[in-house]
């Protein structure tokens, strides 16, 4: 019988485009921010966690990054979050724990290797815009409550959601709230940690890859 690893790490790299696919032929994740493309950083990133890497794709897309050391996940494409999920987690069951990565954000290894169990990772609002999950907190930093891009709170998800397998396989079972992709209404079930970070790097929409790019490059 195959032991039990405690964490793995998922990329969801399989979205439909929709933010930046108007302005860029390739998926948002291939685009260079510097020398490598984005994906190429996250996975940087990921490899110092010395955690399993896995990469969703969807089915017939080429691959137009450096995977070592990755295992590739191909899925049926769907346009929510949580059914692309639901095909991905059918390759955890030798894992206590999976956090999930958007394929957007660049978040640095150190809050990464903090995450474990059911945690978000969240950052500060900057009161631009109703775009973000938001994450409402006490006064003693935990988890009160969740909403996606609906009541403004003082801190945002970040785009790093770690989730106990056995309850989030239950979650999806039960078809819970499955009209809204947000993995918040799985947090708002079961409580999750938190883990600060005021050193990621945003890259999801037009005004976020533009400004990145000047800031960092």
């Amino acid at each position: 019988m195959r032991t039990k690893k405690h964490n793995c790490i998922l990329i969801q790299a399989n979205g439909n485009n929709s933010r930046l696919g108007n302005f860029f032929k390739q998926p948002k994740h291939e685009l260079f921010f510097g020398e490598k493309r984005i994906i190429e950083r996250i996975i940087d990133e990921c490899r110092e966690t010395d955690l399993d890497i896995f990469i969703c794709l969807r089915i017939g897309v080429n691959l137009n990054f450096n995977t070592e050391g990755c295992t590739i996940i191909r899925c049926e494409q769907t346009f929510n979050r949580i059914d692309t999920l639901e095909q991905c987690f059918l390759h955890f069951k030798n894992y206590d724990s999976v956090l999930i990565l958007d394929s957007d954000v660049i978040i640095k290894a150190n809050v990464l290797k903090r995450m474990a169990d059911n945690c978000i990772a969240i950052g500060q609002y900057k009161n631009d815009g109703k775009k973000y999950g938001f994450v409402k907190v006490d006064p003693v930093f935990k988890y009160i409550s969740g909403n996606e891009k609906q009541n403004q709170e003082s801190h945002i998800t970040i785009g790093a959601y770690c989730v106990r397998y056995n309850e989030f396989v239950k979650y999806l079972a039960s078809k819970s709230d499955r009209q809204n992709e947000s993995l918040l209404n799985y947090y708002n079930q079961y409580r999750p940690g938190l883990v600060f970070s005021d050193t990621h790097i945003v890259l999801g929409d037009i005004e976020s890859y533009v400004n990145q790019l000047n800031n960092n490059i």
